[in-house]
This record gives C-alpha cells, sequence and structure tokens, in this order.
C-alpha cells in the first residue's frame, strides 16, 4: 500500500482504540463475513475476501466487482439510462485519480444499475414538502458508492456515510475524497469532530453514530445489509434510525427480505411496526428476476399523520348516532328533533 494508505489505516485503527468504550465487540462485527472465514470460505478471484484488513485502493474495483452477473430492471427508462451514465462518469475519474482503471464492460448492469435504482426508487413518487430530501444516512456503506449520485445529481444534499469494517471505512474515505465535494472525516480529528449539517459528505463510524444530531436526517439507507449483520448490533441501529430520523423520515431498505437471512431469525420488519414505523412502499416484484433485491420504505411515524387516520370521540358518537337512526328507520333522528323542539 501507498503511505498515504497505511497512515489512513492507522488512523482508523487508532480511533476504534481511543474510543473502544463506545465500540463494544458487537457493534463491530460483520457477522456473514465472519462465519464465512471461519467457514474458510473465499469469494472467487478478482472480489474481496479479507473485509478485516485494508488492501489499499485496488481493492475498490474487487468490491465494484461484487456484482458477478448483470443486475435486473424492470423499470428501465431515461431515467435510469441518465443516471447509470453519470454513475459511470463520477467513477471513471474517481477510479482514474487512484491509477485504477474501471471496467465499463460490464459497469452499467451492474454498478450502475444499482446505483440509479437505490437514487432513483426512495424519490419516484411525490411526497409533501415536509418530507423532501435533505440529508442521507447511508448505513453500511460498503465503499461508498451510494454518495456516486446522491452528492452529485444532488448538489445540496448533506450525505452521512456510516461504517465499522476497517476495509470498507478505509476505502469510502478514498471514494468520498475523489468525489470532489465537501468532505470531513470523523477519523482524521477525533477529538474536534462537529457534525455539520450542509451539503458535502460526513463520514462518521458506526460507534459514533450519537454525533449525528436528534430529528436531523430525512432519510436512511439500508442497502444489503441488515440481514447480514447480528441481532443485537440490528435492534440498536433501528432504535438509533428512528432517533435521528425527523418525523415522517424515511427509511429505505433494499434486501433479499424474507429469503436470504444467514445471521440469525431477528424480523426487521415486524420489529419495525412495533416500534414507531408505518411501512409506506414495498415493491411487490419478483426478487433478483425484476430487480435484485426488494425495496420497501418505512417512515418514522408523523403524530399528525397517525391522529388523521384516527376517528375523534365526537366523529365515533356521530357515526353511533347514525348507526341506531338507520336501525330505527329514521326514528331516532326524529325523536331527537322532538326532545330538542320541546327543550
Amino acid at each position: 500500500m501507498r503511505p498515504e494508505e497505511l497512515a489512513l489505516q492507522q488512523r482508523f485503527n487508532d480511533a476504534l482504540t481511543r474510543d473502544r468504550e463506545r465500540a463494544p465487540e458487537w457493534m463491530t462485527r460483520w457477522d456473514y463475513q465472519e462465519g464465512l472465514k471461519k467457514r474458510k470460505r473465499m469469494y472467487e478471484d478478482g472480489v474481496v475476501s479479507d473485509f478485516f484488513t485494508f488492501g489499499g485502493a485496488p481493492d475498490l474495483l474487487k468490491w465494484m466487482s461484487w456484482f458477478r452477473t448483470d443486475c435486473p430492471d424492470y423499470i428501465n427508462d431515461d431515467r435510469i439510462t441518465k443516471l447509470v451514465d453519470a454513475s459511470r462518469a463520477n467513477d471513471e475519474r474517481i477510479t482514474r485519480s487512484l491509477g485504477l482503471e474501471l471496467d465499463t464492460s460490464v459497469y452499467d448492469k451492474r454498478v450502475g444499475l444499482n446505483n440509479a435504482h437505490d437514487h432513483l426508487l426512495p424519490q419516484s413518487y411525490p411526497v409533501p414538502e415536509r418530507a423532501r430530501i435533505r440529508t442521507v444516512l447511508d448505513f453500511g456503506a460498503g465503499y461508498g458508492r451510494q454518495a456516486n449520485l446522491w452528492t452529485t445529481q444532488d448538489p445540496d444534499i448533506c450525505y452521512i456515510g456510516m461504517d465499522a469494517i476497517v476495509n470498507s471505512y478505509c476505502l469510502q474515505h478514498l471514494y468520498y475524497n475523489g468525489l470532489g465535494v465537501p468532505f470531513a472525516d470523523y477519523i482524521d480529528a477525533p477529538s474536534t469532530f462537529t457534525f455539520q449539517p450542509k451539503p458535502g459528505i460526513q463520514h462518521v463510524p458506526t460507534w459514533r453514530s450519537d454525533l449525528v444530531p436528534d430529528g436531523s436526517v430525512d432519510l436512511v439507507m439500508c442497502v444489503q445489509v441488515l440481514p447480514e449483520l447480528n441481532s443485537r448490533l440490528v435492534r440498536h441501529m433501528l432504535g438509533e434510525f428512528h432517533r435521528v430520523l425527523k418525523p415522517g423520515g424515511a427509511l429505505y431498505i433494499r434486501d433479499h427480505a424474507y429469503t436470504w437471512k444467514p445471521t440469525d431469525t431477528f424480523n426487521v420488519e415486524q420489529h419495525l411496526g412495533s416500534n414507531g414505523f408505518d411501512l409506506e412502499f414495498r415493491a411487490h416484484i419478483i426478487n433478483d428476476v425484476e430487480l435484485h433485491g426488494i425495496p420497501r420504505i418505512w417512515r418514522k411515524a408523523l403524530p399528525e399523520v397517525i391522529a388523521s387516520r384516527t376517528r375523534t370521540w365526537k366523529q365515533k358518537l356521530d357515526q353511533a348516532v347514525v348507526d341506531v337512526d338507520t336501525i330505527t328507520g329514521g326514528g331516532f333522528k326524529r325523536t331527537l328533533k322532538k326532545l330538542k323542539g320541546k327543550a
């Protein structure tokens, strides 16, 4: 590795050591990959196999090669085409700056499509102005690919990348730097870092999610991550998502839902439904045939919205009067009128 990459890895390790009391072992685990490592299972050549060490910039291309086959795209319109083109242009520029060569022959239908889908789907239907996306938190951000379109297509967006694994966190640092937008990383100055809710990228480790203020985020993204983590970490982060999201803010999840749970049986959707989230959207599609994974959007319940769905006591009373009047063939209201007239 280059000296600056070794220094980057050291800064991550130093921050983790410094914050060890905030970073219990269960919070810094990637259970699925740890399970594969224990079973001595390796990915095929060209893909990252050890996520717990940092191999420098070349690991970026290995992460991009995780998609081994073309992805399906049921949307397939000009919006997707334009986003894929923009994503490719950004990634060509970033990889070139790192002395790497992007394989554009397979990019569009793999990385490009995934980037396009995760940028378009959370914004694919109208929402009230209060739900407009200004701040995005990407949890388990991989090599940082979501920032590609979110920060360049929406220059006013405040994007927060969050992870706890050394390989992915360090790659995110390189990738975010290459995007050419304002960028601040916790590990560069742990003792003085302050979250800045402004356009650009804020990079924080999972164990410092407390740095993100309450009610400051419009959209949390969890793409192909929650089923691969231990239930204690997932429960903790779902609580953190509820804390940082604005009332009515969105939690976007895209994974294989109920069909692939490699770690444990924790039911994310049941937990969300019982802990202040409201399911707004679930694509009615065939998993991995029409799209890679099943996108869902949950909303942190907004009290005014919930109240608007609930009948008031007056509405219940009025309906009860109508029901009784119906049963009596209109006699109940005629009687009420007579009583009022006598009064």
